[in-house]
């Protein structure tokens, strides 16, 4: 049997399944519109169109190299889970200054070696990035603080 490169068929074929969905999605919920005057469905399906053919890109080559099968973790998919889950509790709840915070600190944890120091840094930096992007940036109407108390 070929040895094959499973960690780029794999990861090339969720780009494209991905990638595929999105451009679907957007094809038949969306004008599409004309390439001079573009509808709300131009970008998603380009976009879409354009991952897809990546993941095609990486898993295709793929099928005639060898490689490894890596280790399945469940801690950082956990991790992350929560993370993802935390700040979509906490948006609406406590504004996005924290909601950014808690959730780069908690996706931290996913890593087994990652200093309390460099994640509280991490989780500053990153709010700091994000509020500068969102709020003063592009000027959206997200509260950056909303204590419920």
């Amino acid at each position: 049997m070929l040895d094959r490169d499973y960690r780029d068929i794999v990861a090339g074929l969720g780009l494209t399944a991905i990638g595929a969905a999105a451009a679907l999605y957007a094809l038949f919920n969306y004008n599409l519109g004309t390439f001079t005057r573009m509808g709300p469905g131009m970008m998603p399906v380009s976009l879409g169109i354009i991952l897809a053919v990546f993941g095609l890109l990486i898993a295709f080559p793929a099928l005639s190299r060898s490689g490894d099968l890596p280790p399945l973790k469940i801690r950082p998919m956990i991790v992350m889970s929560i993370s993802i889950f935390s700040f979509a509790l906490m948006i609406e709840s406590v504004g996005l200054v924290p909601a950014v915070f808690f959730t780069t600190v908690i996706a931290t944890f996913s890593e087994t070696r990652v200093p309390l120091v460099s994640a509280l840094v991490l989780g500053a930096g990153m709010t700091l990035l994000t509020w500068s992007l969102f709020i003063l940036g592009l000027g959206l109407p997200i509260s950056s603080f909303d204590w419920p108390f």
